[in-house]
């Protein structure tokens, strides 16, 4: 079943170990052979793995003289692996600060990121990277395609609402295209600290999203794959947001 198989894996079981745990409950005791015939693998691919999920405690051994039998533990035993994968995961959030720092002090290179003057994003997990970084601005100005952001990344909306409510200080300004999800998008947005523009109809912008912010303008295309840039340059922001504010006291202030 896969539902169950990509469960198993989730909690740290490999493919095959899964599936043989899988086996196990379906066919009851069985020998290694039996096992290996009933989920089409080879012998020794089963004999080891089935080692690695009794040191899992998962499957336990049973011999009735030279028989040995192999048993699946009950589903309930899952909760053990559960209890182990969040432990793991508690210690590893409570160890990254010092990690980091640890990693910042021993290996200089690690921050020559921050001199880079461009920085690509290709797939939509890696531009999702581009927005938090965004967020945490104190200034925002951006030309956006509400309708087409819309669709690539609808959970931006209410991520920079929620954002731009939790932060006083932030302060938005936005140029969109004329449609009515662009409409729909501004009445969500509060009134305090949120400006923008709308550009005439029978213009458009080719970009999805150019966001001018901290000394950056990043861009967001969809042409074809998603894929996003970051320009690190405190001259080339300046000049970006000159040309920003010019277009904006061009535009009419919408009523």
């Amino acid at each position: 079943m896969k539902i169950v198989q990509d469960y198993l894996q989730e909690l740290g079981l490999s493919e095959i170990e899964a599936k043989l745990y899988q086996g196990l409950l379906e066919k009851g005791p069985s020998t290694v052979m039996e096992l290996a015939t009933h989920v089409g693998l080879k012998r020794i691919t089963v004999h080891f793995n089935i080692e690695s999920l009794i040191q899992k405690g998962l499957v336990t051994e049973s011999r009735e003289g030279a028989r040995r039998q192999i048993v699946a533990e009950p589903p309930e035993r899952l909760k053990y692996l559960l209890d182990q994968r969040f432990e793991s995961i508690k210690s590893l959030r409570d160890k990254f600060t010092s990690i980091v720092n640890l990693i910042d002090t021993n290996y200089p290179q690690a921050k020559a990121g921050e001199e880079i003057a461009m920085k690509y994003y290709k797939g939509k997990g890696p531009v999702e990277l581009i927005y938090q970084d965004a967020m945490k601005a104190k200034e925002f100005r951006a030309y956006v395609n509400v309708k087409e952001l819309a669709k690539a990344f609808p959970q931006n909306v209410d991520a920079f609402l929620d954002i731009h409510r939790k932060r006083k200080e932030m302060q938005i300004w936005e140029i969109m295209e004329n449609s009515n999800e662009a409409k729909k998008y501004v009445k969500k947005m509060p009134k305090e600290r949120y400006f923008y523009r709308i550009i005439p109809p029978h213009l458009n912008l080719s970009v999805v999203d150019y966001m001018l912010f901290d000394g950056k303008v990043a861009i967001v295309d969809l042409k074809e794959d998603t894929s996003g840039i970051i320009i690190s340059n405190i001259n080339y922001y300046a000049n970006a947001k000159g040309i920003f504010e010019f277009v904006w006291q061009m535009l009419d202030q919408p009523e």
